[in-house]
């Protein structure tokens, strides 16, 4: 008759002590959950605090095509003309920029004044 094997792995009886250890730590465990969500005051609103920061600056009378073609109202087209025109002369204010450009409307002037300087 033969004898039986082993097998290769054997599960682990818990002795009294560890059960009672395993229950110690796992009624710590619960414990804690347990005071963590009663301590819980909800999702606190994070203070944010914001920068303006101050409009990219472009040069008129040394800008390329691309940074013209990015200013509000103005595209490739006009700042091709822009180019032209500077090439001549320095260009000198809004004014004369909306002249050069071939005109740009009143309110595109607006919104592209934070952003230009006419200095050589």
């Amino acid at each position: 008759m033969a004898i039986a094997e082993e097998p290769a792995f054997a599960w682990y009886q818990l002795q009294g002590r560890e059960s009672a250890l395993l229950l110690v730590v796992s009624a710590v465990f619960v414990g804690l959950c347990l005071v963590a969500t009663l301590r819980d005051e909800g999702a606190q609103p994070v203070p944010v605090q914001s920068h303006t920061m101050a409009p990219a600056r472009v040069y008129v009378n040394r800008a390329e095509i691309a940074e013209l073609a990015a200013l509000p109202g103005i595209g490739p087209r006009k700042a091709e003309r822009i180019l032209q025109a500077r090439a001549t002369s320095p260009i000198t204010s809004l004014e004369e920029l909306a002249k050069a450009a071939g005109g740009i409307p009143k309110a595109s002037l607006e919104r592209i004044a934070p952003y230009v300087r006419f200095e050589p």
